[in-house]
């Protein structure tokens, strides 16, 4: 879950940390003229002074921000006037951003709790910084004095007075109020959101016998209390269990407590968020939420979203039909019950029974060729060599020269260019679940690329946050060949962050429409399906020997297995976030749309009151915008087309890619991206061949 990704100077950058998501929540873009004129002149407001965590911080920067104010027009220029809004955003989102994302990864609770009080703080100088009416005039004086701006002048001049417009700078001041009381609250209840889940240390006792089926060196690394294993609610510890365990039973248990993370106390916080949103999107003019997310995406409106999943849902339907009868057929032969009715929680076990007995691939076995230091470093030389760039661990430095390095599983790269020798980036890794930390997989945004006021340029700074299985005494840390997947993904975050040219921060990398953010991760997926990209990430632990060529040919095979049960899982959690998003008065009953949209959806039978709504992370910082996984996997899909046909590691294919979309970020729209780098206007094909359906 980019969940999304770049950390931006503006609104839209401060709610990527303060949501700690993969991504950063797209704020930009609407429409000046969609919101209504107020008969009452907005009031000009003073930016108290702050006695907050961040005081000192706050206050420097709401002093940079009243220089820009009372600066002579006849003094006025784009640096000290336009480009000055992106300068003291960056400067002050550099002065708060380590505290805030340590509430995702320290290992002190005190620090965690520091971090989430720093973000809501932050939060609050974003939304009355687009709300500061002298400001706003001013920027909207200068840009009529000044009509030729080009390029990124003339888009940062556009991007910044729509932000402005959709944080409310044109309502009455008492609205304007009570929408800065609204973003407040939503700060504090989405982190309370996201820390039900992260703080969740929910465990389920099992007996010898419930775990019938795990392996030995799965069991050696979940907790004991006593005779009885104690599985912690981590997606590293449950899968096993999930693809292994014989007992159904203990199967479904695991399925239902894990999807109740974040407890039913997460469901009032949601149902509470769901409300003020949609008072948020009245205020702002809007009919709901949805209608205020999708406005700057590519998608545009909620009806859009609606069409995608109306022409989507029967191709996946039928194949997921498909996909069901191969699983259930092999749930009745292997429990010799011909009436064996197949449920979601049965999905993982029959297709890893599948893979070995009709496929011929032992996953178990699999995860021996893909040690992750094995796996890093074919990333490291796929990559290089794709896009002409090098990687240098500077852990050790970094821990002489006092570098935030918060944990011991922590390292830290830089990234130059080939060719030049420049450094392009730095990136940290820390890539072991513990108690506290953040439990996905996400791309977190430390410093985004920016020209400086001096004309140097800030280089990005990105941390990769993951969980994959840990080492144990005897056993270093495997890789199922979906988490290596996982990992190239969120690595394709990383290298959007780091190889963009963009001068502007508003700009730099992942800053695109949020439903295209995921497109070039997802691309990056593809190569783990390639034999010669696998020879160089597989060694197994043991025998050092690359991944055997009737392995890859029989996960080849299987590849498209299950691809219309996972995709309609994925129009799952979509729909049920735009029906919460597009109700019209924020009451919405969250347990029983949940079902609804289930039953509407999934092939599988709906449990009843089920509430795994409140372990849905994504409900904060993606709300209204997780259509875009599957949205942006058509282009992801597209763009991969051209890398088929050219070859896979075609350097020149590669470099253009880099200068096209990577490069650019948010510089232009998403969609001129696509056309510039296919040459053509993007369409569906390869995503439905990649799901194994035809037109």
């Amino acid at each position: 879950m980019t969940i999304p990704k770049s950390l931006r100077v503006s609104s839209v950058l401060v709610c990527a940390l303060l949501s700690a998501c993969i991504f950063n929540v797209e704020l930009k873009g609407a429409k000046l003229e969609s919101h209504p004129q107020h008969e009452a002149e907005p009031q000009v407001v003073a930016q108290p002074e702050s006695e907050g965590l961040i005081a000192g911080e706050v206050n420097r920067a709401n002093a940079t921000i009243q220089a820009i104010v009372d600066l002579p027009d006849d003094q006025r220029t784009i640096a000290n006037t336009l480009t000055a809004v992106d300068d003291v955003q960056w400067d002050f989102i550099q002065s708060v951003r380590l505290e805030g994302f340590l509430a995702s990864v320290s290992t002190d609770a005190a620090v965690r709790e520091r971090g989430r009080r720093v973000q809501v703080e932050t939060s609050a100088w974003f939304d009355a910084l687009y709300q500061n009416v002298e400001l706003y005039r001013t920027l909207v004086a200068f840009c009529e004095a000044h009509p030729g701006l080009q390029g990124e002048d003339a888009r940062y001049r556009d991007v910044l007075q729509r932000d402005f417009k959709r944080k409310g700078v044109d309502l009455s001041a008492d609205k304007r109020a009570e929408l800065l009381e609204i973003e407040n609250q939503l700060q504090e209840l989405g982190i309370e959101f996201r820390s039900n889940i992260d703080e969740d240390e929910t465990s389920v006792l099992l007996t010898a016998d419930e775990c019938r089926g795990v392996s030995e060196s799965a069991l050696a690394r979940v907790p004991r209390k006593g005779p009885l294993y104690s599985v912690p609610l981590v997606g590293s510890a449950v899968s096993d269990f999930f693809s292994s365990c014989e007992v159904e039973a203990t199967r479904c248990k695991l399925s239902i407590a894990y999807a109740k993370r974040g407890g039913t106390r997460n469901v009032a916080v949601l149902e509470d968020l769901l409300r003020l949103r949609s008072r948020k999107a009245q205020l702002l003019g809007y009919p709901t939420i949805a209608h205020y997310q999708t406005e700057t995406r590519m998608a545009g409106s909620p009806q859009r979203v609606a069409e995608f999943y109306a022409d989507l849902q029967p191709k996946l339907r039928r194949k997921a039909e498909q996909d069901l009868a191969e699983v259930q057929a092999a749930k009745r032969e292997h429990t010799g019950d011909p009436e064996a009715e197949f449920h979601a929680w049965d999905n993982s076990f029959y297709r890893n029974l599948l893979m070995r007995t009709k496929y011929a691939v032992d996953n178990d076995a699999v995860r021996g060729y893909f040690p992750i230091e094995s796996v890093t470093a074919g990333i490291f030389a796929v990559t290089e060599d794709l896009f002409g760039i090098r990687f240098t661990e500077i852990s050790d430095q970094a821990l002489e020269q006092g570098r935030p390095m918060w944990h011991p599983d922590v390292q830290l790269y830089q990234v130059h260019d080939a060719e030049s020798g420049e450094l392009l980036g730095e990136f940290y890794t820390d890539l072991h679940p513990r108690p506290g930390k953040y439990t996905h997989a996400a791309q977190f945004p430390l410093r985004s690329r920016k020209r400086l006021p001096d004309g140097t340029i800030a280089k990005p700074l990105v941390a990769l946050v993951c969980n994959f299985t840990k080492p144990t005494a005897d056993q270093p840390s495997l890789l199922r060949h979906r988490e290596v997947e996982t990992y190239f993904h969120e690595f394709g975050h990383c290298l959007h962050s780091i190889l963009t040219t963009a001068e502007y921060a508003e700009f730099a990398g992942t800053a695109v429409a949020r439903d295209f953010v995921e497109a070039p991760s997802q691309m990056l997926e593809n190569w783990i399906w390639n034999a010669d990209v696998l020879a160089r990430l597989s060694s197994h632990h043991e025998t050092g020997e690359s991944l055997p060529e009737e392995t890859l040919k029989g996960m080849l095979a299987a590849k498209n297995m299950g691809s219309g049960l996972d995709a309609e899982s994925q129009v799952f959690l979509g729909m049920m976030d735009m029906a919460f998003h597009t109700d019209t008065d924020g009451e919405v009953d969250t347990t029983a749309v949940r079902a609804d949209v289930y039953r509407n959806t999934r092939i599988f039978p709906v449990i009843e009151g089920l509430t795994s709504q409140g372990s849905f992370g994504h409900l904060v910082g993606y709300h209204a915008s997780y259509y875009g996984y599957l949205w942006s996997l058509v282009y992801a899909q597209d763009m991969f087309s051209r890398f088929e046909k050219e070859g896979i590691m075609n350097k020149d294919t590669a470099q253009e890619y880099r200068r096209l979309v990577l490069a650019r970020g948010g510089t232009v729209e998403a969609l001129d991206l696509v056309r510039d780098f296919l040459g053509r206007e993007p369409n569906a094909d390869a995503f439905l061949r990649e799901l194994g359906l035809e037109e």
